[in-house]
C-alpha cells in the first residue's frame, strides 16, 4: 500500500476531530483522519506527524503529471513566494559577488602587468565563482525541498550545503567530461570532414580573391548543409544522454552525504527513465515562465525564477523512489 493509499473503516472517527468521518488514516502513525487532517485528501500524514517530522511529498513515478505537479506546486509558492523570492534575490547576489572574484583577479594581472598571472587569477576567480554560484544553488533547492515536504522556506537553507563543495566539485568535473569531451570530438571530426571536402581552399586566404563571393558560397554550402544536417541528427541522442543531469544539483542538495559523482549519475539515469519526454515538457515550462519573468520589467525575473526552481524540485521529488520521499525532522 502506498503512502497515498487511504484505508477506510466504516464507523471510524477522526482522532483528532472525533466528530468528523474518517476519511483515511496517517501513513506514519496509523491515526484516522478526516478531511481536515489530509488537507482534502493531499497529505497522506495527520497534523501531529506533519509537526513532528515533515510531510511527503504526495506526487510519484505512478501518480504525476505536469499538470498535477503544478496544481501541487503553485499554492505552496503562493504561499511562500515573497521568502523563495528573497532567496532567489540573494543567489543572484552572490552570483555577482562571485564574478566580482575574477574581475578581481584580472585587474590585480594588469597593475602589475603579467599576462600570465592575469589569465591564471582570472581562472581561479572564475572556478570559485562556479563553485560558490552552485553550492548556494543546492541552497535554493534544498528550500524548495523544505517547503513542498511541509515547511517553511528559510533563507538560511541558502548557505546550508557549503561543506558539499568537495563532492560538488568532484561531480560537476565528471559532468563536463561527459559533455564538453563528446562535443570536443565531434567538433574536430566535423573540422577533419570540412578541411578534406575543400571548405579550407574556399576561403579568401587561400583563392587569392580568384573566387567571387557566389563562387565562394556555392563551394562551401554543401559542406555547411551536410554538418548542419549531421548535427541536428545527433541532437536527440544527445539530449536523451544529458536529460538525466537536470537532476545532478538536485540530488546532490537532498542528500545530507551525498554520493560519488558515479552514484549520482546512475540515480539520475534511473530517475530519468520513461521520464524525458514529460521533463523535455517540463523544461519548456519553466523557461516559459523565466521569458514572461523577464518581460515583466525583469522585476518578474525573481519571483518566475523561484516559481521555476519550486517546479523543478518538486519533478525530482515526484520521481525519486518512494522509500526515499518521507521528510526527516524539519531544519531548527
Amino acid at each position: 500500500m502506498s503512502d497515498m493509499d487511504f484505508g477506510r473503516g466504516p464507523e471510524a472517527s477522526c482522532a483528532l476531530h472525533p466528530e468528523q468521518v474518517a476519511t483515511g488514516t496517517c501513513a506514519r502513525c496509523g491515526n484516522f483522519m478526516c478531511a481536515t487532517c489530509s488537507e482534502g485528501g493531499t497529505s497522506p500524514r495527520c497534523p501531529t506527524c506533519r509537526a513532528r517530522f515533515g510531510s511527503t511529498f504526495p506526487l510519484h513515478r505512478e501518480n504525476w503529471s505536469i499538470g498535477k505537479l503544478w496544481e501541487v506546486c503553485w499554492p505552496i509558492f503562493q504561499r511562500e513566494w515573497g521568502m523563495l523570492s528573497l532567496g532567489v534575490l540573494i543567489t543572484f547576489g552572490v552570483s555577482i559577488g562571485a564574478q566580482l572574484l575574477v574581475t578581481l583577479g584580472q585587474s590585480i594581472g594588469s597593475a602589475l602587468d603579467s599576462t600570465v598571472l592575469a589569465v591564471l587569477l582570472s581562472l581561479v576567480g572564475f572556478a570559485a565563482q562556479l563553485v560558490v554560484q552552485g553550492l548556494v544553488q543546492l541552497g535554493l533547492l534544498r528550500m524548495c525541498f523544505d517547503v513542498l515536504q511541509g515547511g517553511r522556506a528559510d533563507v538560511a537553507r541558502l548557505f546550508s550545503q557549503m561543506h558539499k563543495v568537495g563532492p560538488y566539485l568532484l561531480t560537476m568535473l565528471v559532468v563536463v567530461a561527459l559533455i564538453v569531451v563528446p562535443l570536443f570530438i565531434l567538433g574536430a571530426l566535423g573540422f577533419l570532414v570540412a578541411m578534406g571536402a575543400g571548405f579550407a581552399d574556399a576561403m579568401p586566404w587561400n583563392t587569392g580573391g580568384d573566387m567571387s563571393s557566389a563562387q565562394r558560397w556555392d563551394a562551401v554550402a554543401p559542406v555547411l548543409a551536410v554538418m548542419g544536417g549531421v548535427g541536428a541528427v545527433l541532437l536527440i541522442p544527445f539530449i536523451y544522454v544529458t536529460l538525466p543531469l537536470y537532476f545532478v544539483q538536485p540530488e546532490l542538495a537532498y542528500e545530507d552525504v551525498p554520493p560519488g559523482p558515479m552514484q549520482v549519475l546512475r540515480r539520475c539515469w534511473e530517475y530519468a527513465r520513461g521520464q524525458r519526454l514529460s521533463m523535455v515538457g517540463m523544461g519548456f515550462i519553466v523557461g516559459l515562465i523565466a521569458v514572461a519573468g523577464f518581460f515583466a520589467c525583469c522585476v518578474g525575473l525573481v519571483p518566475a525564477s523561484a516559481l521555476a526552481q519550486l517546479l523543478i524540485a518538486g519533478m525530482y521529488l515526484a520521481l525519486r523512489p518512494r522509500s526515499d520521499e518521507v521528510a526527516g525532522p524539519l531544519p531548527g
